[in-house]
């Protein structure tokens, strides 16, 4: 992987400045795809859009910052990275309302429920209330006009153990890497398994948007 040239963004909170790597390059040939969209590879680090700043400790949205005027490597933090609970946190602020902002927290939220289910060997599936509330509620804001988000849906159906309505999604057209994921949901729906699975892809990874960046 190569990283490009520090930057420094403002915090939009306490107006502090906070160090950012952008990554460049990365060899996404080792990366593993699992079907929640999260992405498992040691040579593609996560990149969280979601963060605390390293002077405040408020949470900050990266994509949205501006440039520093203060570009002083001694004057500048590094952000920290926002835990489950502050994720959880976020929702009363960003819940109600569908936004991107949503999108990104419940997705990732998602992702995190999955962990313990990312192995080989099946094992019961079993959701918490609230993880379950916040499987349905991410359903309700997905753009059925999207290839990638119609995947999500499937699978979140199929996670819910909704299987009558989890090929609903799939039925529409899909080409590349999003085809080859729908055909392996839907072996998984007939079979009426729930458990997260990793992808087997013929086509790169890297034509296969996952939303994953937590």
């Amino acid at each position: 992987m190569k990283y490009g040239k520090e930057i420094y963004k403002e915090c939009n909170h306490c107006g502090g400045s906070l160090t950012l790597r952008p990554l460049l390059e990365v060899n996404a040939r080792t990366a593993t795809l699992w079907s929640d969209g999260y992405v498992d590879s040691p040579m593609v680090p996560q990149q969280s859009l979601l963060v605390k700043c390293g002077h405040c400790k408020a949470e900050v949205w990266l994509p949205e910052l501006k440039a520093s005027v203060l570009e002083c490597e001694d004057q500048a933090m590094e952000y920290l990275s926002l835990d489950e609970d502050g994720l959880w946190s976020l929702l009363d602020e960003y819940g109600q309302q569908p936004s991107e902002h949503q999108l990104y927290i419940r997705l990732n939220l998602w992702q995190l429920a999955n962990h313990k289910y990312r192995r080989e060997k099946p094992i019961p599936v079993e959701w918490s209330t609230r993880e379950r509330t916040n499987m349905k509620d991410l359903l309700s804001i997905l753009d059925m006009n999207s290839a990638q988000e119609r995947l999500l849906a499937a699978e979140l159906l199929r996670q819910l153990g909704d299987f009558d309505s989890a090929e609903g999604p799939l039925l529409a057209p899909l080409e590349g890497s999003a085809f080859e994921v729908s055909k392996q949901i839907s072996q998984r729906i007939k079979h009426k398994q729930q458990q997260v699975f990793k992808c087997q892809l013929q086509s790169s990874t890297n034509d296969l948007e996952t939303g994953n960046c937590c």
